[in-house]
């Protein structure tokens, strides 16, 4: 794990400013230590096995994050245990591989504001335990996929802020859990059609769960307003 660890820091290269003196999380990893110990990683206390990764980038610019594309073969990868990956507001430029569906045990995926663009992956649907996605703050393009309609344990979902364009699957329909939505904001050329798009596909999902008495909501929550 902590080989794993150290490759996938490696991968990427962090620009600090000479104003800031302080270092981001993975620079104050060290290779001698447990991996375990080090900022940001979270592991099972009784397996061992690296469970959260917590690299959200909370500084003020993006000089302090990590840089560069999040690869298909990145160790990354390798930490098949991982339930928590937050990578948000860090510069992975680049598109979002295939091998993300490979974490099969993940239920938070935060990827906001990390400069991804092309498609979303069909193998997101992989993630069948899944229940947090965030991957808003993006230049994701094309159609949502409908594999989507695999994760039965989505509770909340936020597309907003990409140039995502086409239908919306309403396969998502089924998605019991499911009550939190953030898909507008959208970038896309075809506004228009994208919005009525979005509204049809609202009006359905509310339909749905208004009739939908074995839940247990309080609450839903539902945004895709088009940004002018």
């Amino acid at each position: 794990m902590r080989n794993a660890l150290w490759e996938f820091k490696s991968e990427f290269y962090v620009q600090r400013p000479d104003w800031m003196d302080s270092d981001t999380q993975t620079e104050k990893w060290r290779n001698n230590a447990d991996c375990c110990s080090w900022d940001g990683v979270s592991c099972d206390p009784k397996t061992g096995h690296v469970v959260a990764l917590d690299l959200w980038n909370n500084y003020f610019s993006y000089p302090n994050s990590l840089n560069g594309p999040l690869r298909s073969n990145s160790s990354l990868f390798k930490l098949q245990h991982l339930q928590n990956l937050d990578l948000t507001r860090n510069n992975l430029s680049g598109i979002l591989p295939d091998s993300i569906g490979d974490l099969k045990y993940l239920k938070n995926l935060s990827l906001s504001d990390c400069n991804l663009f092309g498609k979303i992956p069909y193998s997101h649907g992989n993630l069948s335990s899944l229940t947090h996605l965030d991957l808003s703050f993006n230049d994701l393009t094309g159609e949502i996929p409908a594999s989507m309609g695999n994760l039965n344990y989505l509770a909340s979902l936020q597309l907003d802020f990409n140039k995502l364009s086409g239908n919306f699957p309403h396969v998502i329909l089924n998605l019991s859990e499911l009550t939190n939505i953030r898909l507008g904001r959208s970038r896309s050329r075809n506004k228009k059609k994208m919005m009525t798009s979005q509204l049809s596909w609202q009006n359905d999902w509310l339909k749905k769960r208004q009739g939908d008495f074995t839940t247990k909501r309080d609450e839903i929550v539902v945004r895709s307003e088009i940004q002018s």
